[in-house]
């Protein structure tokens, strides 16, 4: 009898959760069907053919943001590395974060990792570097001042925006605003238009079913 009323415990306990579960997954907000269009508009603009056009002649990208920008950039730069001969790079190391800005300070951690993976390359390598920054509200200070010291070491800055630019520092660099008011709108279409870019450049995204062991040898570039 106990184990009979203790069974029916957890089974009206597991109905109450999955209800619970059920009637939140419908207030969930997902990116909007919208997004197919405004992602259409993105790479169907001049700004977005300017970084396509660097891109495709780049050999070396970096990738920088922070918070869920960070997370995106850390993942566009090993796909990067994965699916095409170019070689990803991004700070996404907590270690290495927190490091540099306990020396630096959070406006300067960027451009003081900038520095640093810029030692020893060439005048040749640094202009056929790219340096791509990932921002939602416009006025991320850091990864600003970041672009514009890879500018001066000879590389190419680029920053992806979902709102227009409000820092206070000169921007010397080509940028494009996504016109994105949510976070995660910004950051789901942000890592989507970095696939973009590996197509735009002549390379090709892997199905699921393709990226099984035995057919990824195709996109193992030595």
């Amino acid at each position: 009898m106990q184990e009979n009323q203790d069974d029916f415990r957890r089974l009206f306990s597991y109905i109450i959760v999955f209800y619970t579960a059920k009637r939140h997954m419908r207030s969930i907000v997902l990116p909007s069907p919208s997004m197919d269009e405004r992602v259409k508009e993105i790479i169907g603009s001049k700004e977005w053919r300017v970084l396509e056009v660097i891109f495709k002649k780049s050999t070396r990208i970096s990738f920088f943001g922070n918070g869920g920008n960070l997370a995106v950039a850390d993942h566009a730069a090993i796909d990067l590395s994965r699916l095409t001969n170019k070689l990803g790079l991004c700070p996404g190391s907590g270690i290495l974060a927190s490091s540099l800005i306990n020396d630096k300070g959070h406006d300067e951690w960027l451009k003081k990792w900038v520095e640093i993976t810029a030692r020893g390359l060439t005048k040749e390598v640094m202009q056929n570097s790219l340096f791509i920054g990932i921002s939602s509200s416009g006025k991320s200070e850091n990864v600003i001042a970041a672009l514009n010291y890879a500018q001066i070491l000879g590389g190419k800055s680029f920053l992806i925006t979902a709102s227009s630019i409000k820092s206070l520092q000169k921007i010397t660099f080509d940028y494009i605003n996504l016109g994105l008011d949510q976070y995660h709108n910004a950051e789901v279409v942000t890592l989507l238009l970095t696939y973009q870019l590996i197509e735009s450049a002549g390379f090709s995204c892997p199905t699921i079913t393709e990226s099984s062991k035995a057919s990824a040898e195709k996109f193992d570039f030595k």
